[in-house]
């Protein structure tokens, strides 16, 4: 008689209240799916619980939520806490920054009975399945347990996260190590966070707009960047304080169902350095072009000073990078050029919507010392359509001209083609 077959093991990824909330569904060390709650919601890093996320990959999978092995959920609220701690008592925050941290805790603990509900499964089942990833180890192994590279230097840098700003690490197999951390309240993250929202750019995820704006500007006032964060030795950096109130006053944060916000993050400090900040219906003039274009620079220093900090702990030529600032195209184009590191893997999901991959795959990996197996080669982990399906479209293009005059004619107008 031959050897029974081993069940396989399924693990789903969750990032939930937070931006651009997600699951993801690994089965024995493959990806299966991976999926945004905003496909589905239809607004953009829609936040909350992915409800319809878990239920996309579970489909994907053709499985039943009770096939579900583990629940790895790509936060942690007891991780940092003495540095927390020390936080509050040396900084004295304000009651409305202590208020949101406390609501987005309990929310976060609700958790395994938000999951247990919508998969409706008996909570005492869920809890005792599921990992609590802190979030930059979920960033780190999302770039490194899905990268081509056997060993690496990997780097998270994003806005905050479990209290963590920036992370350095090395990997080795199916082993991280984590070299250094940024605590918060110092990021660089939130430096390009608060002059994009100086610009007039108040949604949340809007960065991508001041880097598309800066090259149409002249770097006329990077020594005034500058002054908003200070380069420390060994990758370290902090911010200049007085400039921000996100560490202090405290802001306004959503992370509840719809799109997320957050407040205003600079003080009037940085409008007394660069004058009047803009207005979103005001128009853009050269002035915005060439800040925007200053920040850029500024930003590119900040991170090269911390990839190049990478590289000497590491020595290792390879890289793979996460983290919402792993989204800045325009500085991953020169990390060939500005740093030592010859190959470079950068995780097609580097935002938030990557922890839930990345949570999965450390269960799998780095916990359960499970052998690497899986390359992410492509992005295309959600829902598909096939022939039939697409028969019922509302229109239906059978010769690629008349595609392509159609698609022509709503650009020349104004729409919007994807």
């Amino acid at each position: 008689m031959g050897e029974a077959k081993l069940r396989q093991m399924n693990i789903l990824g969750v990032n939930a209240y937070h931006g651009d909330v997600s699951a993801a569904l690994v089965r024995d060390g493959e990806l299966v799916a991976a999926v945004e709650e905003e496909r589905f919601r239809r607004v953009k890093h829609w936040a909350g619980f992915p409800a319809e996320a878990i239920r996309s990959c579970l489909e994907i999978g053709g499985l039943n939520p009770e096939d579900v092995d583990r629940f790895a959920v790509s936060r942690d609220p007891k991780a940092h806490l003495w540095q927390k701690a020390v936080y509050a008592v040396r900084r004295r925050p304000g009651l409305g920054l202590l208020r949101d941290r406390v609501r987005n805790r309990s929310k976060i603990a609700s958790l395994p009975s938000e999951i247990a509900s919508s998969l409706s499964l008996p909570e005492a089942r869920v809890e005792e399945r599921l990992h609590w990833v802190e979030h930059h180890p979920a960033h780190l192994a999302s770039a490194f347990f899905l990268s081509p590279f056997e060993d690496a230097a990997v780097c998270a840098i994003d806005g905050f996260g479990d209290f963590v700003i920036t992370s350095f690490a090395m990997g080795r197999g199916s082993r991280l190590e984590v070299l250094d951390r940024v605590f918060f309240p110092h990021s660089l993250g939130l430096l390009y966070l608060a002059v994009t929202q100086y610009l007039g750019f108040p949604k949340y995820g809007d960065e991508y707009k001041v880097m598309g704006l800066a090259p149409y500007g002249e770097p006329d006032f990077v020594e005034e960047i500058r002054k908003l964060v200070a380069l420390e030795p060994g990758g370290r950096f902090s911010l200049t304080l007085p400039f921000f109130k996100h560490w202090s006053e405290g802001v306004s944060m959503t992370w509840d169902a719809g799109e997320p916000t957050i407040g205003p993050v600079f003080t009037d400090e940085l409008e007394r350095l660069l004058g009047p900040a803009r207005r979103p219906d005001e128009p853009i003039t050269t002035r915005h072009e060439a800040i925007a274009a200053s920040l850029q620079v500024a930003f590119e220093e900040g991170a090269f000073h911390v990839l190049n900090a990478l590289y000497e702990k590491t020595r290792s030529k390879r890289l793979c990078l996460a983290g919402g600032c792993a989204m800045n195209s325009v500085a991953n184009g020169k990390i060939r050029s500005r740093t030592p590191f010859e190959e470079v893997f950068i995780q097609p999901a580097s935002g938030d919507n990557g922890t839930a991959l990345g949570a999965a795959f450390y269960v799998w990996n780095h916990i359960l010392g499970k052998p690497r197996g899986f390359e992410m080669k492509h992005s295309y982990w959600g829902p598909s359509f096939d022939e039939p399906e697409l028969e019922g479209s509302p229109r239906r293009f059978e010769r690629t001209q008349d595609l392509v005059d159609w698609t022509a004619k709503r650009i020349a107008s104004g729409k919007v083609v994807g």
